[in-house]
């Protein structure tokens, strides 16, 4: 899912494929939909060049967008974009932190994309988020009155539907407890995330960027756990998923670890 920040102008492109064959339609409407929402953001007309369809949505605020590319009887397809709050880092940040991460080396694109994966593989791994993010759930899917949310550092929630509002919340920790939803509410945005990041996610995180993408050049092949140097010896490598590693960079796995609670998820979730 492509990420875009708050505050920004969202600049979307796509590109219609037949497996590896572009589909150029003639014509192509765009609409922007705001997870929960049945009245569209914003709608218009794409700009062509070549096999790439781009569209300007102006600002949008934080949370989760449909966006419908209608080419016609030709071609639609339907994607999932975000906005958040900001970004893990900075792609100057990221390339001040290694000469080799030169533009002509590694684009805006590639860069972007390696800055996504760490912020998702980050909250998959401590199940919180570094960055400001805002989910939607639908009512029925929302927790009982006194359950945990879904969400770890909720900073708010708000009913939808006749009585739109924020709601209170109960707070220990990082955990939160779902408020009871007022009478006739259809869904449930919660905002949640760290809102600036902690130094050592920040570091931590441009170091897995830039393994990410130097992954690629390593000598040592992609499956092995262990390596023999030239001249001589035997060293065994931290591999994701073996001995309690995730990333596999023991740096970067013992910060993870920091924001990690063990014991809780245990009872609290198990």
């Amino acid at each position: 899912m492509a990420r875009y920040l708050a505050g920004r102008g969202v600049n979307l492109a796509h590109t219609f494929l037949e497996d590896e064959t572009p589909l150029t339609p003639a014509e192509v409407t765009v609409t922007v939909t705001r997870d929960g929402s049945s009245t569209p953001a914003i709608t218009g007309t794409a700009t062509r060049a070549g096999d790439v369809y781009t569209f300007s949505a102006g600002m949008l605020p934080e949370g989760c967008y449909a966006v419908r590319w209608d080419g016609g009887p030709l071609a639609v397809d339907v994607v999932t974009v975000e906005v958040t709050g900001g970004p893990l880092f900075t792609i100057p940040e990221l390339r001040a932190s290694d000469e080799d991460l030169t533009a002509a080396r590694f684009g805006t694109a590639e860069v972007r994309l390696a800055r996504e994966v760490v912020e998702a593989e980050f909250q998959r791994i401590t199940g919180r988020s570094f960055t400001p993010r805002t989910a939607y759930l639908a009512a029925a899917d929302f927790p009982a009155p006194g359950e945990l949310l879904p969400f770890r550092d909720v900073r708010s929630v708000t009913a939808l539907g006749p009585s739109t509002g924020p709601l209170a919340v109960e707070r220990i920790g990082p955990y939160g407890y779902a408020p009871e939803l007022p009478e006739g509410t259809t869904g449930v945005e919660v905002a949640y995330g760290f809102t600036s990041t902690p130094e050592g996610i920040h570091r931590a995180g441009m170091l897995y960027a830039r393994w990410l993408l130097n992954e690629e050049r390593s000598s040592i092949p992609d499956r092995a756990t262990s390596f023999q140097p030239g001249d001589g010896g035997t060293y065994t490598l931290a591999t994701p998923g073996r001995a309690g590693y995730e990333t596999g960079i023991p740096t970067v796995d013992a910060v993870l670890e920091g924001f990690r609670n063990r014991l809780v998820d245990a009872v609290v979730i198990g």
